[in-house]
């Protein structure tokens, strides 16, 4: 991964962290900070591990948006 897709990446965890944090909801911070963001190249998928459910949404070059909504955070894998 490139710094400038990085630090991309890193903004966009912190603004959806900081929208969670606020008690913005998932289709709110998805069509407002989520969907428009360059890095963003997908939609999400549902996943289910350990009985938790979360969403991962693809970015550039091939990390995934985690986003625990049950946990409210956000993260990058």
């Amino acid at each position: 991964m490139n710094m400038t897709t990085s630090a991309n990446s890193d903004d966009l965890v912190r603004n959806c962290n900081d929208a969670m944090r606020s008690g913005v909801d998932f289709p709110t911070m998805w069509h407002t900070i989520i969907k428009p963001h360059p890095t963003v190249v997908g939609v999400p998928v549902q996943r289910l591990a350990e009985n938790r459910t979360y969403l991962e949404i693809p970015l550039l070059r091939g990390d995934w948006l985690i986003v625990d909504i049950e946990g409210r955070t956000v993260g990058v894998r």
